[in-house]
């Protein structure tokens, strides 16, 4: 239980530092908030893997998520983290992001899978950003996504770049749980398609918890068929 305890405060710890990591970053060399707060999502999402060699309850991540939650608020409530809060867009992806992390080790944990963490999570934290990195970046030079006179708020280079990851990093990530060789190809390449519908049609951040919630189902069906 102690163990728990102390392996608990410093990931609260290390959360506080990648925040202040960020914001030097983002002071220091003049970032675009779109960039840094891409970062902070990433260091967030990528260390959060290490919950499932370090914690043995869903009750001490709910714990983090919630200290995670307070940082944020507290922090754009007193104007301390201008490296995530201060895009210009109206999103809640910052705050979804640690009730995610929390949803998915919840999952995993009930159904005794860590592929039910680890899959969501690592297109979260490298499909997403990259998708939008790429769309802010070449922003000039792609066009936004159009569907029966509905435009949406999304490029359609960051979500080529979101389909190509996520079906990348499905096919490692299922080669590595043990799936077979000539099934991994068909679940990756349907999680990539039915994950890039979902990041194109939610907005204000609402992709944080749409598209890992819409992979733990692909998931679910897969392994349940």
């Amino acid at each position: 239980m102690m163990n728990q305890i102390v392996v608990t405060a410093l990931f609260s710890i290390g959360f506080i530092l990648i925040i202040i990591f960020n914001e030097y970053l983002f002071r220091k060399y003049n970032l675009k908030p779109e960039y840094s707060r891409k970062l902070a999502h990433i260091l967030a999402c990528l260390s959060s893997l290490l919950f499932l060699v370090t914690l043995n309850s869903h009750w001490s991540v709910l714990f983090l998520g919630l200290s995670f939650f307070i940082i944020l608020y507290l922090g754009k409530k007193h104007n301390k983290t201008k490296s995530i809060d201060s895009v210009k867009r109206k999103t809640i992806g910052s705050y979804i992001l640690p009730v995610s992390i929390y949803l998915l080790f919840f999952i995993s944990e009930k159904l005794a899978n860590d592929l039910y963490f680890v899959l969501p999570l690592l297109i979260l934290g490298i499909s997403d950003p990259l998708a939008g990195l790429f769309g802010t970046y070449y922003k000039n030079n792609t066009r936004t996504i159009n569907f029966v006179n509905i435009t949406f708020n999304k490029t359609i280079l960051g979500s080529v770049v979101f389909f190509i990851s996520s079906f990348l990093i499905s096919i490692i990530t299922l080669y590595l749980f043990n799936f077979e060789i000539s099934k991994t190809l068909g679940i990756s390449l349907t999680i990539a398609v039915f994950t890039t519908i979902t990041e194109i049609v939610s907005s204000k951040g609402i992709d944080n918890i749409s598209v890992p919630l819409m992979t733990t189902l692909l998931l679910y069906i897969v392994n349940n068929s």
